[in-house]
Parts: C-alpha cells; structure tokens; sequence
C-alpha cells in the first residue's frame, strides 16, 4: 500500500471516528448516513471543492449544499478539517447557542451555505445557487464568476416532490455547473427504501435532461472520475448516484436503520475504532498529520484567490464594469418611478407591474419569475422586457416556473443565498400554502427574497373559496422574521416594493389586490417616509378620537366609507400596512398611533380575524371573515359576509351606545 493511500485510509478512519463521537457525545443525532456519505464528501472537499480558506464567503467559491441536513456531522467535520470551526465545536454539537445545531444554519456556522433539513429543499437551493452562477458568469464573465454547485442529497430529499421539481427545471435550464450526488444507500428511518418506493431515479434524472452516473459510493477511484467527467459535461447538471452502505465501517451495524436517526452504543464505536486500527478509547482525535495532509493544497487555493481579486480589480477599471459589479454586489437602487393620480382606479397587482417594468431598466440584476400566472401576477410585462433564462439564453431574467410554487420558492432563496442579484417569485395568494415551507426557511436565514401575491381576498370572486385566501394572511403573520405587507393603493404599493428591494435584511411577502382600488389623497413621497412605520394614521380628527379604525389593502376604502357614515363622532383612521415593521418601532410612536383606553378600536380586513385582538382589545371590534369564502362575484362575497360599510358602521355606532 502506497503511502498516498495509507494517510488518505487514516484520514477517512478518523473521520469516521469524529462522527460517531459527535452524535454520541451529544446523546442525538445521526450516524449511519454521514457514514454513508463520507467517502464522496471526503475526496469532493479534499481534492476537488474550490474556496478560500482564509474566508468563506469568497464570492468565487465552490458551493456545497448538504440537502441532507440530518447529515450534520459530516458536513461539521469537514468544516474543522478546513479550519473554519475546531474540534470544541464538535464537542457542542446540538447544544445550547453552539454553532454546531443539529441541522446546518445559514449565518450561524461559516462555510454553510444553506439552513438545511426539510428534506428536498436544498436541492432547490441548489438549482437556484447554479443558476445564479450562469446569469452572473454570462453577465460579469468567467474570469470573475466561474465555479461549480455541488448538492449532496439522500433518498429522504429525492422522495419529496419539491426536489423533483427543482429537478425538472435544472435539467430544463442546462446548469451544468450544478453538480449532484446522491446517496443512495436504500435506508430510512423506518427501514428500508423499498417499504414504500421502487422509482427508477437513474430513468426519472435521464427524463430530466441530466446526465447520470451510477459508481460504487465508497470506491475512490470512481468517485473521483466520476466527478471529473461531471465538470467536463457542459450542457447538462450530472447526478452521481452513489450506491452505498448506511453506516459503512461500522463493527456490527453496517445497513442498519437504527443508525439513521441515534448514536451509536458506545461499545459499537469502540469496536468499531478497534476495527479502524484506532485508539477505542480515544474520543475526538484529529492528529496533526491527517490535518496538514488535508490542507496541502491551501497555498495553491490561496494563490487562486490572489489571481481572482487582481482579476476583479482590474477589471474595475472599466467604468461599465465597475458600475455593473456595484449594482450587483453593494448596491440596492430604489427606483424612481412615475405616480398615480389621485382617484385612478388601479389594481394593486398592477401598481407592482409598473413598479417591476421601470426597475428592471436600472437595476440588471433584478431576477425572478412567475408560477404560471404571468398575466395575473402582472410580470408579463417583465418577461417580455428581459427574456426568458434558458440554456440558449444564459442572459434572461425572467424564470418560466410553470406550476411549481415550492420549488420556486427553493430555487429563490438559492438565488439569494448565492449573491449578487435581487430576486422575486410571484403567485396567487392561495397559493402561499404551497411556498410556506420555502418561506419559513428563509424567514430563518433572514435573506431578502420577495414573494408576490396577488389575488389576495374574496375579491378574486366567482373562482370561489378554493382561490380565495381567508386563513392566509394571518398565517403568514406568524412566520418570524417574514415582513408582510399589504398596501392599500398604486402608490403605496411602489412605496413597498422601493422598500422591500432596497434593503438586504429581511424576506418580504407583498399581498396585493386583484380589484381596482382608488389612489388615496397621499403623495408617493408621503407613502416613501410611511411605509417603513408599518402602521400610521392615514386619517385623523378633530380633538381626541373615539373611534380607531385599523384597515389593510383594499379595505381601506372601506374604513372611509364606514366613517362617512358615523355622524358626530371622532373617528381616526390607521393604515396597518405591516404589522412586523410597525412592531419593530418605538412603544412611544405606537402608542400615539393605537391610542388609548378610552378609544374604540375597530379592525377592518377581508380575512380570518384572530389575532387583531393583540391590537383592538379584548373589547374591540373586529370584521373579517371567519369562514371560507364562496364562488359569487367579489362586491356580492363581501355583502354576504357582511363587509359593508352599512353593517360595520350599524355595529360601531351600538358599541358606542353600548359604552355611553
């Protein structure tokens, strides 16, 4: 045996060990599929994978996305052979404020690329990082953006659908700079693949328009071709399916589903190192050698980054570049856009359209798609404008997601996660239901995805209670971190979207209206200083209010009309835009905006009313829809579910009785 192979065998036994001591110093976890995987990962981050490693954020690096988050320790333990995070990190796996949780985080844990575990959405994330690449390499050039995405993915992320539709759309679109492998080692946690699946993926992958490859997953050799003949294919992604063992090199538990989801028995990890030639009672080894070994390459990895920022400095002398560069990378542009006039009838979903047309034109780096609504969701106009990516278009902007709401919503949040473009997705506001895993995710990697409903109310009509969204909204107002916003007119729409594009800290979720609204007597410049407070008065009165309305969207109009109705009374009207950035501000400007006790608070929206209460009252009023809706057209929905003027205003004036 060379000695080239003696320290590759010693450095894979002690990863081997590293991982069982991970999962079993932290008493949970998984074992047998970082296991499983470990040869792959090994030689990909060892011989092939392309980064920095002074800084893992280098803009030019590989990417590796672990789909299978339950696959932590492996991904950790390659992490502390690099030198990003050290064996005590390890050692708190899955601890309190470590950075080492059971499931990798984006932004917690350097050298993560995506917060992982939903099985299937990392591949998603995966085709949106890949895609990314290829506008920005078409648009920047190779010599700056030119890398490779690998996605390691298990038979749990295959099995949900979401992965398959991302699937579809990688091989549709050629990313042949996405590379994936799969670990197929036939083993869930309820046992075995076969009790509940006999797909042929090799036929499902070669449908789809990729290349595959079928190696032994714990051969080398193989693997390393295989990888190789990956990066030489250039018009299609390849998967690398892997045949492998769940829990390879174990002493005794080698195919066991017990190892899937616990640690090992200590005396199987004894045995197990035994077996491996290692000290059994040694826990958290990594001898110096197996270090410097891996790291043998740095200096050349180093020297490529060198080469990389000369590159882009250079090319920073040309103005165009330059100015292309910024406006990818350090600058979010905030559009000026013609106004509304007071009293058009414009159609929320229409506002944005005009919003999106005008700021594709100053910022190129604008992407984003529809789910097959284009004409509904107003991006037509966009697509038209900027193409769509393709293969034979490597420039277009505009993706053709066809009916496929989560895996655009996957896709997306790759596209942020990689940097250096603005990105959107846009649908039926029904439809969020479909998305929400995508988007509770990337609520908690806080990244600035921008999602657009329309169609957002029993105003979408005769479709009837199947696309009309009731429950929606407040559900989308419990996902942490997501800002929801629903404006009331054209004007404060392109308020909205001016803000959500422009800031990097936060996903927003826009809910705009099928149904023309009138543009209110405000200024876009009025709306511009607003917007960002997320509840403000929209319409105040003479002297102490005794009456608060609070309303969103196209029920602003509404909340004007109730107060016409209401003689003699001191009514005050609050245009709650988004409740997560009117939360976000002093309890001294919200209490000039909510009032007192002395004050009536009525809320007015067209959907599910749990949760006004938080700011009308145990004793407030609160008109909405606490049922599904029902197929009639959108002025007759609401008399029937009683968002009248009439009624509200019958119901707020017996209140004050009731009070007096």
């Amino acid at each position: 045996m060379s000695q080239r192979t003696i320290i590759e065998q010693q450095s894979l036994n002690t990863i081997h060990a590293l991982i069982m001591d991970t999962v079993r110093n932290a008493d949970s976890g998984h074992t047998g599929g970082p296991l499983s995987s470990l040869d792959f990962t090994y030689i990909l981050f060892k011989e092939f994978l392309s980064f920095d490693p002074d800084d893992p954020n280098w803009k030019n690096r590989d990417r590796f996305v672990l789909s299978a988050g339950h696959e932590s320790a492996l991904l950790y333990s390659m992490l502390t052979l690099i030198g990003w995070i050290t064996v005590d990190d390890l050692k708190k796996f899955r601890q309190l404020n470590s950075i080492t949780p059971g499931h990798p985080e984006f932004g917690l844990t350097p050298g993560v690329e995506s917060t992982t575990g939903p099985l299937g959405q990392g591949v998603g994330n995966a085709v949106g990082m890949a895609v990314a690449e290829s506008i920005l390499r078409s648009r920047l050039g190779s010599d700056v953006i030119d890398h490779y995405t690998y996605v390691l993915h298990g038979d749990g992320d295959i099995q949900e659908p979401v992965s398959q539709g991302a699937i579809a759309l990688a091989g549709h679109w050629g990313l042949h700079k996405l590379i994936a492998y799969y670990d197929s080692n036939e083993i869930q946690i309820s046992g075995k693949v076969s009790r509940s699946d006999s797909t042929n993926y090799r036929e499902l992958y070669l449908s789809h328009g990729w290349q595959v490859i079928d190696i032994d997953g714990h051969n080398l050799d193989d693997i390393r071709v295989a990888i190789r003949q990956a990066q030489m294919e250039i018009e299609k992604p390849t998967v690398i399916i892997g045949k492998t063992i769940m829990a390879k090199n174990t002493f005794s538990m080698e195919g066991s589903a017990s190892t899937h989801g616990s640690p090992l028995p200590a005396e199987e990890i004894q045995s197990t190192k035994e077996k491996l030639g290692l000290d059994p009672q040694q826990k958290f080894g990594l001898p110096e050698a197996i270090l410097d070994d891996f790291r043998q390459s740095f200096k050349y990895y180093r020297q490529d980054v060198s080469a990389w920022k000369a590159a882009v400095e250079r090319k920073n002398q040309n103005v165009e570049f330059k100015k292309s560069w910024q406006l990818a990378f350090d600058s979010n542009v905030s559009p000026d856009i013609e106004p509304y006039q007071v009293g058009d009838k414009v159609a929320t979903r229409k506002a944005w359209g005009r919003f999106l047309e005008s700021y594709q034109m100053q910022q190129p780096f604008i992407v984003g798609g529809s789910a097959d609504l284009e004409p509904s969701n107003a991006t037509a106009g966009f697509a038209k404008a900027v193409g769509d990516y393709s293969k034979e278009n490597t420039l277009g902007r505009n993706f053709a997601y066809g009916v496929r709401e989560f895996p655009m919503g996957t896709i997306n949040n790759g596209i942020a996660l990689h940097g250096g473009m603005k990105v959107f997705g846009a649908t039926f506001f029904v439809f969020s239901d479909y998305e929400r895993p995508a988007l509770r995710v990337r609520a908690l990697m806080e990244i600035p995805v921008v999602s657009i409903y329309t169609h957002d109310s029993i105003f979408v009509g005769e479709d009837g209670p199947t696309h009309q969204p009731v429950e929606h909204l407040m559900a989308c107002r419990t996902i942490p971190n997501l800002i929801v916003a629903r404006p009331c007119d054209a004007n404060e729409t392109i308020a909205v979207c001016k803000k959500a594009f422009s800031q990097s800290e936060s996903p927003y979720a826009i809910i705009l209206s099928r149904q023309s609204l009138e543009v209110q007597n405000k200024s876009p410049e009025y709306y511009d200083d607003h917007v960002s407070l997320g509840a403000y008065i929209h319409d105040d009165c003479d002297g102490e209010s005794q009456v608060i309305i609070f309303a969103s969207g196209s029920e602003m109009e509404l909340a004007y009309s109730v107060k016409k109705l209401i003689k003699n009374t001191n009514i005050r009207i609050v245009n709650f835009v988004s409740w997560e950035l009117f939360d976000k501000q002093e309890s001294s400007y919200q209490s000039t905006v909510l009032g007192n006790n002395n004050n009536i608070k009525v809320s007015i929206e067209a959907g599910i009313t749990d949760g006004w209460q938080k700011y009308t009252g145990l004793n407030g009023l609160n008109f909405g829809i606490n049922s599904f809706g029902t197929s009639a057209p959108g002025p007759d929905a609401a008399e029937y579910f009683k968002l009248s003027a009439e009624y509200i205003a019958d119901s707020i004036v017996n209140k004050i009785k009731i009070l007096l």
